[in-house]
């Protein structure tokens, strides 16, 4: 009997086989019968013609970027978180699409989030900002990154810089005379930095070489986005005993400028969705 009834058993499993069905939100389910003699499905969501509704994590590089995103598939829901630390230059921005409105929930699953990156220039000047180096150093440091060298000041229509051309002179002849013993640097009424200096190819014939106090950069803190004024105060040491040259800079009130690029994100997202419920903070 109990033969017979295992025979049954199989020969009825045997008869079940694999079928298609359809949820209700049109997704594909296959359903598929398992040794216990129940059945199993799975849900194809590849298998559709078109997915049913939107979903997915989207990184922006630039501000612009994401609003175009918003602008794109902004809904009744879509919220902009903003979480920054102003005064650390920090922001970051996430851009809900599908979020709850006051009547229904929502999925919360299709978004943006843009996170500003640095750019090259910025990295470059914010990390040997005060940096100490060596005439050959600075030379290098100099020539390397003239592009962002001005000689305009935008908030200070008076105020005068050296130009970019200015700058690279003086980063040569910081290479030519690299064998010299210098002996002082002073300031002169016109701004600029005077160095006596004394070569070991021409004896012990003193010569100078001048060079602005102050120098103004422009840069792009973060990729895509707007450009900055920073003022640069040249600093110098030299070495009493072996008369070596020592200089480097230092960005005036870079952090103000930190601070305020992080700011005119903030209000950029702001205005370009008057309509869009923005929140500071972040989803927890």
């Amino acid at each position: 009997m109990e033969t017979q009834e295992n025979m049954i058993k199989t020969a009825l499993q045997a008869a079940q086989k694999p079928f298609f069905e359809v949820a209700p939100n049109n997704t594909p389910l296959v359903f598929t019968p398992g040794e216990d003699g129940g059945w199993r499905y799975k849900a194809h969501p590849e298998l559709m013609q078109n997915p049913y509704r939107k979903c997915g994590k989207f990184l922006m590089h630039d501000t612009a970027s994401l609003i175009k995103f918003v602008q794109k598939h902004k809904q009744d829901g879509t919220q902009i978180y903003i979480d920054a630390d102003f005064k650390s230059g920090r922001i970051d921005v996430s851009a809900v699409i599908n979020g709850h409105t006051q009547q229904a929930p929502g999925w919360l699953d299709f978004y943006a989030v843009y996170t500003p990156q640095r750019t090259t220039s910025a990295s470059n000047w914010l990390a040997n900002n005060a940096h100490r180096m060596n005439q050959m150093e600075f030379s290098h440091f100099l020539t390397n990154n003239a592009r962002n060298i001005v000689s305009k000041n935008p908030g200070n229509e008076n105020a005068v810089y050296p130009t970019a051309a200015e700058v690279l002179d003086f980063a040569l002849n910081l290479e030519y005379t690299e064998k010299t013993t210098f002996k002082q640097g002073y300031r002169e009424q016109d701004g600029r930095i005077n160095f006596t200096f004394q070569s070991e190819d021409s004896g012990q014939t003193e010569k100078n070489l001048k060079m602005f106090e102050r120098f103004g950069i422009e840069f792009t803190p973060h990729q895509g986005g707007a450009s900055y004024f920073v003022e640069a105060l040249l600093k110098f040491r030299i070495d009493k005993n072996s008369g070596a040259l020592v200089l480097w800079y230092e960005l005036q009130q870079i952090d103000a400028v930190i601070e305020q690029a992080a700011k005119d994100i903030s209000e950029a997202v702001q205005k370009a969705f008057p309509e869009i419920d923005i929140y500071f903070g972040v989803i927890a």
